[in-house]
């Protein structure tokens, strides 16, 4: 005996009723015409079977297409290239890269004329290199302003 798709699917649609005493008795009809053509929920609503697509014919003497990358590869951790390094520092807030612009001034300019150079961002040269680049600008900041106080 073939199993009734239809009316398995009205028993379901009913289980969404308002009144729990239907929609359980709707649960306990679909389960009892299951079990009366000896079918189990996961037969009836079990996926198919994958279909396998068939495997695309190369020709024989067909080119196969080159093994070149597809772009320039990814530097190696920590370090980033000058110009992508420049690139985050502009996207840091103005001021506090106005409070260090000989360190900002630096990076840009080494981005500018070696742009697909690696830094290494991690390193000790560049932590030094910032450092003394703040205290440079900080110091001439508070220079200025003494100068535009007490001077002027």
């Amino acid at each position: 005996m073939e199993l009734d798709k239809e009316r398995l699917a009205k028993l379901l649609s009913m289980t969404g009723s308002e009144h729990d005493a239907e929609a359980l008795a709707a649960i306990r009809k679909a389960n009892e015409l299951l079990r009366l053509n000896k079918k189990s929920w996961a037969e009836v609503l079990g996926d198919p079977p994958p279909v396998v697509a068939p495997r695309a014919e190369v020709p024989r003497y067909a080119a196969y297409p080159s093994a070149t990358p597809a772009g320039p590869p990814e530097p190696p951790p920590g370090y980033q290239r000058l110009r992508d390094y420049r690139n985050a520092l502009r996207r840091e807030p103005f001021l506090p890269r106005l409070l260090g612009f000989p360190f900002w001034l630096l990076i840009e300019l080494l981005a500018f004329a070696f742009p697909r150079k690696l830094l290494n961002t991690r390193g000790n040269f560049i932590a030094t290199v910032f450092a003394i680049g703040m205290l440079a600008g900080i110091a001439s900041w508070i220079w200025l302003g003494y100068y535009l106080v007490f001077v002027v």
